[in-house]
């Protein structure tokens, strides 16, 4: 008993020391897996349940994905414990959301696609954001809404006008995505612009574009075309295949 005591004596430490100095992309996905583990639960031995957890799901991302139902079912989980890696999904989906503050410029206009790949590009449901910008392009505030409302009413006219007139903007932009889909705006989409340009031609500012998020890219709909491409796995392992042919 004192042998195996001895044996995991100190190993969360010495994990952390090892992600801290490697780095975590470069340690082994069953080890980034334990270590997001001993956050979710303090005390005891969590090898065993990474290995349950990587056996069902096989990736990190897909365990942040389950449902707390379906989570509770291996063992080494309760409801409290289950429900804590599904707000771990969250605060790791708010750190690019919080990323984007006052200094944030569209003059900058990179600086912004990236912030608006990391809030959405990996999402696995449809989102949907408004972003208030100043006279000389400096954001002023972001506001997320219920997509599933937007789809069957379209964007409140009330909600919009609130937006536009407590963040007293200059220029909005409409940012959504389409979860394991293309880019590509679809009639919807298109109607939806024409929606916004109309509710808001007599209040003083402009819709700068809208931008969609999809797995091929980032799609402009004021200009018609992908302002960034996202490269599929396909792609990457055909070019990896290129590159060692060579």
């Amino acid at each position: 008993m004192e042998n195996s005591k001895n044996i995991h004596d100190g190993h969360r430490e010495r994990l952390t020391d090892l992600i801290l100095s490697a780095g975590i992309d470069n340690v082994s996905q069953f080890q980034a897996v334990e270590s997001f583990l001993t956050f979710i639960l303090p005390r005891g031995d969590v090898n065993p349940l990474a290995h349950r957890l990587l056996n069902k799901y096989e990736t990190f991302s897909n365990i942040l994905e389950a449902n707390v139902s379906d989570l509770i079912q291996i063992k080494g989980l309760n409801e409290r414990s289950a429900k804590k890696i599904k707000l771990f999904a969250e605060v790791i989906s708010y750190y690019p959301s919080s990323k984007m503050t006052k200094k944030t410029n569209l003059k900058n206009s990179g600086e912004f696609l990236d912030n608006i790949e990391q809030l959405l590009r990996f999402k696995t449901t449809e989102n949907l954001y408004m972003f208030a910008f100043s006279h000389n392009f400096s954001l002023i505030q972001k506001r997320s809404y219920d997509m599933k409302e937007v789809r069957e009413v379209g964007i409140s006219p009330y909600e919009l006008y609130n937006f536009i007139s407590s963040t007293k903007l200059s220029y909005l932009i409409v940012v959504h995505n389409h979860p394991h889909g293309t880019a590509m705006a679809s009639p919807n989409d298109e109607h939806a612009v024409c929606y916004i340009e109309e509710l808001i031609k007599n209040h003083n500012c402009k819709l700068l574009d809208s931008f969609i998020i999809g797995v091929d890219g980032i799609y402009s709909e004021k200009q018609k075309a992908f302002v960034r491409r996202f490269q599929s796995e396909e792609n990457i392992l055909s070019y990896i295949n290129k590159k060692q042919a060579k």
